[in-house]
Parts: C-alpha cells; structure tokens; sequence
C-alpha cells in the first residue's frame, strides 16, 4: 500500500484562529443588535424604521468597531496572562466606547450598551485567540 505525504500547512493553528476572530467578529455583531433590539422596546421612539437602522449602524461604527479592534488586537497579543486577568484589564478600555450613548436623550442606549459592553468582554470574547502562541496558565 503506498502511504501519500500530507503536506502541513505553512501555519497549522491558521484556521483555527481565524475561526476564533471569525466567531469574535459574529458574536459582537448579535450582541450589538440584540442591545439594540431591547433598546428600541424600552425606548420606543417616532422615528421611521429608516432613522432607526441609520442609528444603529452609526453607533455600530462609533462603538462597534473600536470594540472589535481592540478585542482582536490585544486577543493577538495577549499571550502571558491568565484569560479571567485579561478580561479584567480590558473592561475599563471597552466600556470607554460607549461615550456616544452619553449624548443620547434617555439613559436606556447608555444602560444597555454599558451591560452589552461587560457581556462581551467579561464572558463572550474568545481569549486567547491564538492558543498556539499561549505561555500563560490556562
């Protein structure tokens, strides 16, 4: 029987990485619209549907994007400490984006997104993203 060589991949954990910002990147993305599900029925405004996707949008570009940034960024980069460690230094810096909902009339977008924030960061981001790399105590 003749055995084929299988060629490695230049990265082994590659995908599997990808696979971890991939899920990081989707679980934000349900996170915020679900915020701002709940958002729209505790603060139920006269708004067309129209003005309310062009908010929630916006403040996916204002709040979700330097969340995501610096959800993957310091996930790469983190490779010594201990992941419940991790998400602790983290919380101060992500609940900073959500300084847009300050300006907003009513307190429910700055309630929900401040509890949204902490959801993500204390329980749903994937840490450590590149496992491969990992020095730390699990």
């Amino acid at each position: 029987m003749l055995m084929q060589k299988v060629e490695q991949p230049a990265f082994p954990g590659m995908r599997r990485v990808l696979g971890r910002i991939g899920r990081c990147l989707l679980t934000y993305l349900l996170l915020h619209a679900t915020a701002w599900v709940i958002i729209s029925i505790l603060d139920p405004v006269e708004d067309s549907t129209e003005q309310v996707v062009g908010t929630v949008l916006g403040m996916l570009a204002l709040i979700g994007i330097p969340t995501l940034l610096l959800a993957i960024l310091a996930g790469l980069g983190h490779r010594k400490m201990a992941p419940a460690r991790f998400r602790g230094v983290l919380v101060v810096p992500m609940l900073v984006f959500i300084w847009p909902c300050l300006a907003g009339s009513t307190a429910e977008p700055l309630l929900v997104e401040f509890v949204a924030q902490l959801v993500f960061v204390c329980f749903l981001m994937p840490v450590p993203l590149v496992p491969e790399n990992w020095k730390g105590k699990p």
